[in-house]
């Protein structure tokens, strides 16, 4: 497996050290098996949302026409203070984009199809969670050269967010790395390790 991906640092954007839940919560990040088929990559987190945030990007190795079948984003916030609307102090927020064959981009029920792919790869992954929300969109682009329609693709993009029970957050990065790989149309064990998937 291709695998660029960088560790999460223990300290904020201003080199100072984060709170030690925070920390606790990056280091699982940091020692979570790396997943088939997926290359990974730290990139900056949005700064708004929170007081402290780290996220990862991923991509399917899988490509059709040089694009990957699959991307998403997972972000961790946290904020020491803690949000009602989070019902704790440390929130995770995914987003899958996948491609989809014609027949599933007109299906009525992918909505529901999306969110059984997510609560199950967490109820698979063992991630204790609440406050789970989420959005499935479909998008139907379409690419012309000069007058003519030259080409058209249908997507499935699935944006979620929950409050993880601990601050262990290597359940919740497995059962994205489920999600994204079921996204693509995938088996769900990719999303482990040959080690790990034979244990399951």
């Amino acid at each position: 497996m291709t695998d660029n991906s960088r560790t999460a640092s223990p300290k904020d954007a201003g080199g100072e050290r984060v709170p030690e839940r925070f920390e606790e919560a990056l280091l699982s990040m940091r020692h979570a098996p790396r997943p088939r088929g997926l290359v990974l990559d730290e990139v900056p987190a949005p700064r708004r949302l929170a007081p402290y945030a780290a996220a990862l990007t991923a991509e399917t190795v899988q490509t059709e026409g040089g694009v990957p079948i699959a991307t998403g984003r997972f972000v961790v916030l946290h904020d020491p203070a803690g949000q009602d609307a989070w019902d704790g102090d440390l929130r995770v927020v995914v987003m899958t984009r996948s491609r989809l064959d014609d027949e599933v981009g007109v299906d009525p029920l992918l909505g529901s199809a999306a969110r059984s792919w997510l609560i199950e790869a967490l109820d698979n992954a063992g991630a204790g969670y609440r406050a789970l929300v989420g959005t499935v969109t479909r998008v139907l682009s379409e690419t012309f050269g000069g007058l003519e329609l030259t080409d058209s693709c249908a997507h499935a993009e699935i944006r979620a967010s929950w409050s993880p029970a601990t601050p262990d957050l290597t359940p919740h990065l497995i059962a994205w790395y489920e999600l994204l790989h079921v996204a693509a149309g995938n088996e769900p064990h990719l999303a482990v390790p040959l080690t790990l998937a034979g244990s399951r």
